[in-house]
């Protein structure tokens, strides 16, 4: 086989293989995955770290990375992931530093003492949004 015939083999190996793998890279990390396996997740994720807690209520960014729990004695619990490491906190209210995004459906999060948390989270829906805000600014 002449060299030309490798070459056309090798550009389409290489095409093929960029599509297989390079599209697998390129698909959102919360495609294909249902919302309520997720909220499941990360509810015991949660308990592990706080096993005494009981999760009323669980929002998830749109990421799936980082989760907000509605605790049945009015405090808020976050857990969130980052590379591969997941952490869990209870939210106390002096803490933090709340502000509204430009869009309606995302806040901006601050800890001071917590960087790890420190983000801007973008909710499915402003409800979502808005339902986080009210826990936060609530929480005991």
């Amino acid at each position: 086989m002449e060299t030309w015939g490798w070459i056309a083999i090798a550009i389409v190996v290489v095409a093929v293989g960029f599509y297989v793998f390079g599209r697998a890279k390129a698909l959102k990390p919360s495609e294909g995955i249902d919302i309520d396996e997720a909220n499941a997740w990360a509810s015991a994720e949660f308990r592990r770290s706080f096993p005494d807690e009981r999760v009323v209520q669980v929002i998830g960014d749109t990421e799936l990375e980082a989760f907000f729990f509605s605790l049945s004695d009015g405090r808020i619990g976050l857990f969130r992931t980052r590379r591969g490491k997941g952490q869990a906190i209870i939210v106390k209210q002096s803490e933090y530093r709340l502000r509204a995004l430009p869009e309606a459906n995302g806040l901006q999060v601050d800890f001071p003492e917590q960087e790890f948390f420190s983000a801007n989270y973008h909710f499915r829906t402003e409800q979502d949004a808005a339902d986080v805000s009210t826990w936060m600014l609530n929480a005991r």
